[in-house]
């Protein structure tokens, strides 16, 4: 192609981006001319709730106008999810939850059909996973487990933060490699914790923050990480994957989503600035002090990541028969 017709062609470009710009809604351009909320539907103080208010500040200089955070608990999730699927395709009120178990609701026919619809924003964080033993228990390595749990069935418990929650997918995820244990739910990681280190479960499959102190405190055993490397922070604990080549399983992330309808460059300057402020080193420190990764993505990707994930999620579920509300 010669110069001019070059030139042409990148003025013909650019004529259809001005154009589709001026196409906008006024709505879109003029965004954000007040506060945004981001609605947490967990309880505060949770890591949902903790890695919000830790990039709030830079989010909020990025947009150019407050961003408040707003707990609104009940359902595992389910509560939150609802008011944010009501409210108007704005902009300024988002939800952010913990990903896996938000679309495996989302997948569920019985979901309302405005919480199927919310559009997707951006991934954010993922958290380590981790498979932890009781201190007594006679095993001190993933493959050692592996032997013994094969060589007695069914009869290891594992705690997790109840049915359908990432860390019963792993569980679920592991009988179809012939490792059987006893599921133990609970309403949420900490009480799975509590029972272990209180010896009442033989395991946990938990995340890594929620872990370090017990272990630290020579409560627990931690066993691996349910990713296939090894964590910067914690470089003595072994991956699953160095055990069992091959396993995979989505990391426990969280993202955002807007209501049904959210305009795309809306959407877009949402994640655009999420992202921004993930990549802050201050907030890069205190993620990697939470056992936390950020994980930024458009639209585009975030929906891919969300099909992937819940594709490999249903095919679990399918397969252990698993009866979700």
């Amino acid at each position: 192609m010669n110069t001019q017709a070059t030139i042409r062609v990148l003025c013909r470009t650019l004529l259809c981006a001005i154009a589709g710009l001026a196409a906008l809604p006024v709505q879109s351009q003029s965004y954000p001319a007040k506060p945004l909320r981001i609605l947490i539907p967990y309880e505060p103080g949770g890591a949902v709730d903790v890695t919000a208010r830790m990039y709030q500040a830079r989010l909020s200089s990025y947009l150019g106008q407050q961003v408040i955070v707003e707990n609104r608990p009940g359902a595992a999730g389910k509560v939150g999810a609802e008011v944010v699927s009501r409210a108007e395709p704005d902009g300024y009120l988002v939800l952010y939850t913990a990903g896996g178990t938000f679309i495996t609701w989302q997948s569920n026919a019985a979901a309302p059909e405005a919480v199927r619809k919310l559009t997707p924003i951006t991934s954010a964080v993922t958290s380590v996973g981790a498979i932890a033993a009781r201190r007594d228990l006679p095993v001190n390595s993933m493959a050692e487990l592996l032997a013994f749990a094969k060589s007695n069935p069914g009869k290891l418990s594992y705690g997790s933060s109840g049915i359908g929650s990432f860390q019963h997918l792993v569980g679920e995820r592991l009988k179809l490699e012939g490792i059987d244990f006893l599921h133990v739910p609970y309403k949420g990681l900490p009480g799975a914790m509590t029972a272990l280190a209180a010896g009442q479960i033989d395991l946990a499959i938990t995340n890594l923050a929620t872990g370090l102190p017990l272990l630290k405190d020579g409560k627990i055993k931690m066993l691996a990480l349910t990713q296939s490397s090894r964590f910067e922070a914690t470089p003595s604990i072994p991956a699953i994957t160095e055990a069992m080549p091959g396993f995979e399983m989505p990391a426990p992330w969280y993202g955002f989503w807007g209501p049904p309808q959210l305009p795309r460059a809306i959407a877009q300057r949402i994640g655009s600035d999420i992202a921004k402020s993930l990549v802050a080193p201050e907030v890069k420190v205190k993620l990697t002090d939470l056992s936390m990764v950020a994980i930024v993505s458009t639209p585009d990707q975030f929906v891919t990541m969300v099909r992937e994930t819940d594709s490999v999620y249903q095919r679990i579920i399918k397969a252990g028969n698993i009866q979700l509300d």
